[in-house]
């Protein structure tokens, strides 16, 4: 009974509540650095720096500004092209990747075994040996007594114990996409992704493989001037 007292103890002495709260606190407060990673980067790569004084904390959109040309057909002459001038601007956080990792599943697992083992053994060996060795005579008579005692006592206890400890804690953290509220908030932006024209410019002739251009238009012939009319 003594021995299952002190195993009892041995459990009785773990701090459970580290062992089970810590690793839950720290998947708590990686949760939150997480979280508060997404929040900075939508701050300082979807906003522009916010003017002094400004209750609000963020700034105007910032925006990717494209520049390019395009050829267009010329509505003056068919066989013709223009470059027309084209810019576009596109909200920053509509075409880069937000990150949203998310801590998804916390796994603890303690495993404590304690083996404890006693064993007792006694044994007791007495033998006594008992013998005449006297001389004693009268006349042809003789007599020898000898005497001899040996007592032998054995005792062996065993006590055996084994502990061991298994502490195992595993953090599963994965991208599980965008938040709803920010996945509306982007369609909203790319609903405004217009592109707009600034201008035309002039190019050279369309050449079609199925539709050669003609032969040069001839000038027109000049006519002699006539001797009958009055100068």
């Amino acid at each position: 009974m003594p021995e299952l007292i002190e195993m009892a103890s041995q459990f009785k002495g773990l701090p459970m509540s580290d062992l089970i709260g810590s690793p839950l606190t720290a998947a708590c407060d990686a949760q939150i650095k997480l979280a508060n990673a997404t929040a900075d980067f939508i701050k300082y790569v979807g906003f522009l720096p916010p003017p002094t004084n400004d209750p609000k904390g963020v700034g105007d959109t910032r925006i990717a500004h494209f520049a390019f040309r395009r050829p267009i057909a010329d509505p003056g002459d068919a066989t013709k092209t223009i470059d027309e001038n084209v810019t576009l601007d596109v909200p920053l956080l509509a075409i880069v990747k937000v990150p949203a990792l998310g801590i998804t599943k916390v796994d603890i697992t303690f495993d404590m075994e304690v083996k404890s083992s006693f064993a007792s053994k006694e044994s007791t060996d007495a033998s006594a040996k008992l013998s005449a060795d006297a001389k004693i005579g009268w006349g042809p008579i003789r007599a020898t007594v000898h005497i001899e005692g040996s007592v032998a006592t054995h005792k062996e206890n065993t006590r055996s114990s084994d502990n061991s400890a298994k502490y195992h804690v595993q953090v599963l953290a994965e991208d599980s996409g965008m938040p709803e509220g920010l996945a509306r908030v982007l369609d909203i932006l790319q609903t405004a992704i217009q592109p707009k024209t600034t201008g035309t410019a002039p190019n050279a002739p369309v050449n079609n493989a199925n539709n050669p251009p003609g032969p040069p238009t001839p000038p027109s012939p000049v006519n002699p001037p006539n001797p009958n009319d009055n100068p």
